[in-house]
């Protein structure tokens, strides 16, 4: 991956344009240069060159990124401006250090399924005791922080189970034709089983042997705040207990975590982990391009439209599958939003560190879907499912917020094709 010790050749191809501007979310919220991939380039420059030091306003304008690649998409010398912020953040934790919390989620609970687990369980209990409705009337968490009320309201409902916990590691239909394995991610697994459970019905229907394995998270979160270290170990465990599992593809339904796990071959050296990136395929351009997808002949009677996840879209290049599987659903009438692309403002946890800032650029997202006339709005992210859906709740909006898989598995009449859960 790029470091900031190799990256003078990628800041000298910044022609200064200011062509970056109009594509940035956070410059155009706040037109601050400092912001956008410009100012980011000219403080990695000074800082190569001794004139800035990594100071915690450095650390924070490093963070200021939603690394959402529309600068790298748009600037016409293509400098990747997105790992360049990613090389500053690692050459920030490693000279600095990275937060205990931080260090703790990383460590103790993202490669430890057990202590994840146990964390979503507080999580729905916190949520289904009596205790959240409590703490929101009593208004406990504005008397410590207005920002961290503002917070919690963002979390959406955690499962009373694991999606994986209900699921049998592998799933056959009648006639299979290819082996598959299923990469849930966090937010699948532990707050949208209904993604999942949507995902196998349509993939068992259309001829696919599911494989679900062990599995941890992608590592996109540590790899984000800069602790490569333990982004790298999430990478070898998932390599690992994939490559066991001898499939023909892996399909993932985050965009996030699809494209962080195309990564693994830049992250991990080795034919391994080459071998494992070349495997992940988007669920959309999976169906698209890899069976003979069929969908259902129930009508779906709605106007819908398509928000492009950032890592969908210019992170792994897909952008046509989804259009035509959502044209291809019976019943349903599509119609293109503006800025279909530009971010939605969740980006991983950017939401929970930046909340105000994240809002103002969900609220555009929010505008854009609401002059569709759309009563569903379609995606292929669950971070971006959730984020979306807050703004539209925060401005009463009746539109529904729903994964592709979902969308797909309405058009077969009917329960599920099997009997999915596990005992």
């Amino acid at each position: 991956m790029e470091t900031l010790a190799t990256a003078s050749e990628a800041l000298k191809r910044c022609s200064k344009c200011g062509g970056c501007q109009a594509v940035c979310p956070l410059y155009g919220e706040t037109q601050a240069e400092s912001y956008v991939a410009r100012g980011k380039i000219f403080l990695i420059k000074s800082y190569l060159e001794g004139k800035v030091e990594l100071s915690p306003k450095m650390k924070e304008l490093m963070s200021l990124c939603l690394l959402c690649k529309a600068c790298v998409d748009n600037c016409p010398n293509k400098v990747p401006v997105d790992q360049l912020v990613l090389a500053a953040r690692r050459e920030i934790a490693g000279e600095k250090g990275i937060s205990f919390i931080k260090k703790n989620i990383f460590q103790n609970l993202l490669q430890n399924n057990g202590n994840l687990s146990l964390a979503a369980r507080m999580g729905y209990l916190y949520q289904h005791s009596g205790a959240q409705g409590l703490v929101r009337k009593t208004g406990l968490l504005k008397l410590i922080s207005d920002d961290l009320a503002k917070k919690e309201g963002l979390l959406p409902k955690v499962a009373r189970h694991p999606f994986r916990r209900q699921v049998p590691r592998v799933i056959t239909g009648s006639r299979p034709r290819i082996r598959a394995a299923y990469y849930t991610g966090c937010l699948t697994n532990y707050v949208y089983p209904g993604t999942g459970f949507a995902v196998v019905d349509v993939l068992k229907r259309n001829g696919v042997e599911i494989v679900i394995p062990e599995q941890w998270c992608c590592g996109i979160p540590a790899l984000a705040s800069g602790d490569e270290a333990s982004a790298a170990a999430l990478a070898r465990r998932n390599i690992e207990t994939f490559t066991r599992a001898g499939v023909d593809a892996i399909i993932t339904d985050c965009a996030s975590c699809g494209s962080m796990l195309h990564d693994y071959a830049d992250l991990i050296e080795g034919g391994e982990a080459r071998g494992f990136a070349g495997k992940v395929m988007d669920f959309s351009q999976f169906l698209n391009d890899a069976v003979d997808f069929q969908p259902g002949d129930r009508e779906v009677p709605l106007l819908a439209t398509y928000h492009d996840p950032c890592h969908l879209r210019r992170g792994q290049g897909v952008y046509a599958a989804p259009r035509k599987l959502i044209r291809g659903v019976p019943g349903l009438e599509f119609q293109e939003m503006k800025e279909a692309d530009r971010c939605c403002g969740a980006a991983g946890s950017f939401n929970l560190s930046y909340y105000d800032l994240s809002n103002r650029i969900g609220k555009r997202k929010a505008k854009n879907i609401q002059e569709t006339g759309a009563g569903l709005v379609v995606t292929g992210c669950p971070s971006c499912i959730m984020q979306i859906t807050h703004v539209l709740e925060q401005e009463q909006s009746p539109v529904q917020v729903m994964h592709l898989a979902e969308l797909l598995s309405m058009t077969y009449a009917g329960e599920a094709d099997c009997d999915l859960r596990a005992g």
